[in-house]
C-alpha cells in the first residue's frame, strides 16, 4: 500500500495526518527523538513519551521499527525519508517541520524519487523547492496553494488578551527539558515551570498552561517551550482552526491530483 509521510509532528503535521488518516489513507510522521512540540494536546507528539497517543479519536502509535504491515493507525517514528523511501512505496511527503528562519533547499532524495512535495509555510515556492506551497500565515490564503512562494515569517504571535509573545517562554540555551507541569495547569509569574540542563526557567506572567514542551524533551536554543493563556480560555486540546485549515488545504491539493 502507498504511504504518505509527514515531516513534523507538531500541532500543524498531527493535524495533517488526523485528516489523512480520516480519509482512509496509510499515513507516517517522522520527527526527531523526544521532540519539543509545546501544544502536546493539539497534536501527537506525545507518542515519541508513551506507546500511543489521541487526537480527536484518532490513535497513533510509536514504532521503533516499523511492521512490514501497516497498522491502521497513524505511524509514528524517528526514521529520515532517505530510509522510509527505501522501505516503503511512498507517494507524498510533507514538509510540516515549520523551519520558519531556514533555507530551504531542493532535498537530495527528489532527483532520484518520484514522490510528490507539500512545502508547509515559510521558505518554500511551488516547482522550486517543492511541488506545491501551502500558506500558514493567518489571513485569507491561510491553507491555499500559492503560484510562488508562501509568506515570509512575520509579526508577533495572535495576541490574548492584548499579550503576543509576553506569554510564550522561549528556550535561552539547549539541552533536556526537565518539568513537573503539565498541560492546563494554572501558575503565577515567577513560578518555576522546570529547567533546561539546570537553567531554571519561569512564568513570565500568570495564566495557564496552553502548551508546554514535554518532560525530558530535547531543547534547541530559541525553540519554543512554553505557551500561556493569560485568560484561561484558549482551546488546548483537539485540532486547532489554524492547523484544520492547513490540513483541508493540503486534503484539496492532494484531492487535485488524485493522489488520495
Amino acid at each position: 500500500m502507498a504511504l504518505i509521510v509527514i515531516e513534523g509532528c507538531g500541532d500543524i503535521g498531527s493535524a495533517i495526518a488526523h485528516q489523512i488518516f480520516k480519509a482512509s489513507q496509510s499515513v507516517l510522521v517522522t520527527d526527531h527523538s523526544r521532540p519539543a512540540h509545546s501544544r502536546r494536546g493539539m497534536s501527537f507528539v506525545d507518542a515519541y513519551y508513551q506507546p500511543s497517543s489521541q487526537l480527536e479519536g484518532v490513535v497513533a502509535r510509536y514504532f521503533d521499527r516499523l511492521p512490514s504491515t501497516l497498522p491502521n493507525e497513524v505511524i509514528i517514528c524517528t526514521m529520515s525519508v532517505e530510509q522510509l523511501l527505501d522501505q516503503f512505496n511512498v507517494k507524498v511527503i510533507i514538509n510540516a517541520r515549520m523551519q520558519k528562519r531556514d533555507t530551504l533547499e531542493l532535498p537530495n532524495w527528489k532527483s532520484k524519487r518520484d514522490a510528490f512535495l507539500i512545502g508547509l509555510g515559510p521558505g518554500f515556492t511551488s516547482n522550486v523547492n517543492c511541488d506545491v506551497a501551502i500558506e500558514t500565515a493567518w489571513g485569507d490564503h491561510l491553507g491555499s496553494e500559492v503560484t510562488g512562494p508562501t509568506e515570509s515569517l512575520k509579526g508577533d504571535p495572535r495576541p490574548i488578551d492584548g499579550l503576543t509573545r509576553e506569554r510564550i517562554v522561549y528556550a535561552p540555551i539547549s539541552g533536556i527539558w526537565q518539568t513537573n507541569c503539565n498541560l492546563g495547569d494554572s501558575v503565577k509569574a515567577g513560578d518555576i515551570l522546570g529547567n533546561i540542563s539546570g537553567h531554571v526557567i519561569r512564568a513570565p506572567i500568570n495564566g495557564v498552561l496552553r502548551g508546554i514542551s514535554h518532560h525530558l524533551a530535547n531543547i534547541n536554543t530559541n525553540q519554543k517551550i512554553v505557551e500561556l493563556d493569560p485568560l484561561g480560555k484558549a482551546q488546548i486540546y483537539g485540532l486547532g482552526e489554524r492547523p484544520f485549515k492547513i490540513a483541508k488545504g493540503v486534503i484539496q491539493a492532494l484531492q487535485k491530483r488524485m493522489l488520495i
